[in-house]
C-alpha cells in the first residue's frame, strides 16, 4: 500500500499555478510523466488523478458508496441548483434519484424528438446564405429552447428569452469563479459579482416558481418533465415540495443544455475538417429519411458513431470528481479520505493502448464489435455506474436528429481556415473563441428538395 506518484510542486501551494494555468495540458501531462493514477495538490488539497479504466470502474460502478461528491462541488452547484440531485448524496439522492428517473424513460423522451427537429428547422430558416454565425452561441441558442420547451412546456425565446440567457450566463460565470479561484470571494461578501448573481438566481427563481405554481393550480399534464416532476411519488406516496420541483428542475434546466450545446459544437468543428465525413452522413441521411423529416425511429448508425467519436475527441464533459468516504484502496494505492479523486474522460480518451491514434477523428472505429470489446470504463462521455448522467439518451437522440436535420436541409460546415479554437476547460469544455460558421447550403436535389419545398410550404 503505497501513495500515488506525482509532481512535488511548490512547497506551499503544489501545483495551483500550473494547474489553472493550463489544466487540459497539466492533466495529460499527469499520465504521459506517472501512470494512471497521479497525485498532486491544488489549492491546499490533495488531489489524485485515476485514468485506468478497471481502477475507474471501481470507483464509479463497484463501490460508489464509498466515493461522493466533493463537498466543494455540492457548495458550489447548491448557490443556484439548491437540493437537487446532482448535489445529494446518500438517501436523499437515492430517494430523488428514483422520483425523477421516470421522466427519462424512453416513451416519455421519445416524444420530444418532434419538438427537436422543428426547433432546428426554426434555426436553419433564420440564417441566409454566406452570413456568418457563431455556431456554438447558435447551438447553445438551439439546446436551451429545446429543453425549456422539454422540461416547461415553454418558449424562451419570446419575452423572457434574454432575461433566462443573461442569467444562465452570469450563473455560469460564478460557479467557475468558485471553481477556479484558490480563494473565491465568500457569497456574503457585499461584491458586485455576489450581487449580480444574487439578481440572476432571483429572475429565473420567479420565472420558474411562477410556471410551478400555474401548473399546480391547473393540475395539467402537458407531457412535460416539470409535469412528471410534479406529479411523481416515493415509495411512501408523498411527492415533492416547491423547492424541491425548483431544485431538480433547474437542475435538469442547468445541466440539460450547455454540455450538449458545446459536443455539437466540437462535432460541427471536426467535421469541418473531414468532408470525407460530412458525405457519409449525407449518403445516410438521403437513404434512410427520404423526403421526410428525420425521426426516433430511423435507424442513423453512421451520425450516431460521427457523434460518439467527437465525444471522445473533444468531451464537452472534460472532467469529473468523487471524494472518498474513508481511506480506499484502489489497485496499489491509497486515496486518502476527504482527497479529490480527479477523473478525465478528456485524458481517458486519448489512451492509445484502446484508441489507436487518438488524435485522429475516425467515426468508423465505433462499431458495435469495436465497442463490446472496450474495457468497460475506457470510455465514459456520460460517467457510469448509479450516477451516470440521467439525460444521456435524450442527448444522444437530441444530438442525432440535430445532425440529421443540419445534414437534411443541406447545411456543410464552412469554417475560416484561419480559425484555431482555444480551449476553455470550464464547467464544460467550450471554444473560448467560439466557432465561426460561414454558412452554405448545399444545392438541394431529389428528396432534400422536396423536403426543403414541403417545409416553406406546410
Amino acid at each position: 500500500m503505497r501513495r500515488p506518484p506525482g509532481p512535488r510542486g511548490h512547497w506551499l501551494w503544489g501545483s495551483t499555478v500550473d494547474f489553472q494555468t493550463g489544466q487540459l495540458e497539466f492533466v495529460s501531462g499527469l499520465l504521459e510523466k506517472y501512470g494512471h493514477v497521479a497525485r498532486f495538490s491544488v489549492a491546499f488539497h490533495e488531489w489524485v488523478q485515476v485514468s485506468d479504466p478497471e481502477a475507474v470502474h471501481e470507483i464509479l460502478v463497484k463501490r460508489p458508496e464509498l466515493f461522493l461528491k466533493p463537498k466543494v462541488n455540492k457548495q458550489i452547484f447548491k448557490l443556484f441548483l439548491g437540493e437537487g440531485v446532482l448535489s445529494a448524496d446518500g438517501d436523499a439522492w437515492k430517494r430523488q434519484h428514483k422520483m425523477i428517473l421516470p421522466a427519462f424513460h424512453k416513451r416519455r423522451i421519445d416524444a420530444y424528438g418532434e419538438v427537436m427537429t422543428h426547433f432546428t428547422d426554426q434555426m436553419i430558416d433564420a440564417w441566409k446564405e454566406g452570413e456568418r454565425v457563431d455556431f456554438c452561441h447558435e447551438m447553445t441558442e438551439l439546446t436551451l429552447g429545446i429543453v425549456a420547451k422539454t422540461l416547461f412546456d415553454a418558449d424562451v425565446r419570446g419575452s423572457q428569452a434574454e432575461t433566462v440567457r443573461e442569467a444562465m450566463k452570469v450563473i455560469n460565470q460564478v460557479l467557475v469563479d468558485h471553481i477556479e479561484l484558490p480563494i473565491p470571494v465568500p457569497g456574503w461578501w457585499p461584491s458586485r459579482k455576489n450581487r449580480r448573481k444574487m439578481a440572476a438566481i432571483g429572475d429565473i427563481d420567479r420565472i420558474v416558481q411562477r410556471i410551478i405554481d400555474e401548473r399546480r393550480r391547473t393540475g395539467e399534464d402537458r407531457g412535460d418533465l416539470l409535469s412528471m416532476l410534479i406529479q411523481a411519488r416515493d415509495e411512501a406516496g408523498e411527492g415533492m415540495g416547491d423547492k424541491q420541483v425548483r431544485d431538480e428542475s433547474m437542475t435538469l434546466f442547468f445541466a440539460g443544455h450547455e454540455t450538449t450545446a458545446h459536443a455539437l459544437t466540437w462535432c460541427w468543428y471536426l467535421l469541418g475538417q473531414h468532408p470525407e465525413v460530412v458525405v457519409k452522413m449525407q449518403e445516410e441521411v438521403a437513404r434512410v429519411c427520404g423526403d421526410r423529416k428525420p425521426t426516433i425511429d430511423d435507424n442513423l448508425g453512421y451520425i450516431d458513431q460521427v457523434f460518439k467519436e467527437a465525444m471522445r475527441v473533444l468531451p464537452s464533459v472534460w472532467t469529473f470528481m468523487r471524494e472518498p468516504a474513508e481511506d480506499v484502496l484502489i489497485g496499489d494505492y491509497l486515496l486518502p479520505k476527504g482527497c479529490y479523486v480527479f477523473i478525465s474522460p478528456f485524458v481517458m480518451h486519448k489512451n492509445p493502448e484502446y484508441f489507436p491514434e487518438p488524435e485522429v477523428f475516425r467515426p468508423e472505429r465505433f462499431t458495435k464489435e469495436f465497442e463490446r470489446n472496450l474495457p468497460k470504463a475506457a470510455y465514459v462521455p456520460f460517467s457510469m455506474g448509479p450516477r451516470v448522467c440521467m439525460g444521456k439518451n435524450f442527448a444522444l437522440m437530441e444530438a442525432r436528429l440535430i445532425l440529421a436535420t443540419l445534414i437534411q436541409r443541406g447545411v456543410e460546415p464552412r469554417i475560416p481556415a484561419d480559425y484555431t479554437p482555444i480551449k476553455n476547460p470550464r464547467l464544460s469544455l467550450n471554444p473560448k473563441n467560439g466557432l465561426p460558421n460561414v454558412v452554405h447550403f448545399k444545392p438541394p436535389s431529389g428528396a432534400q428538395a422536396q423536403v426543403g419545398e414541403s417545409r416553406a410550404n406546410p
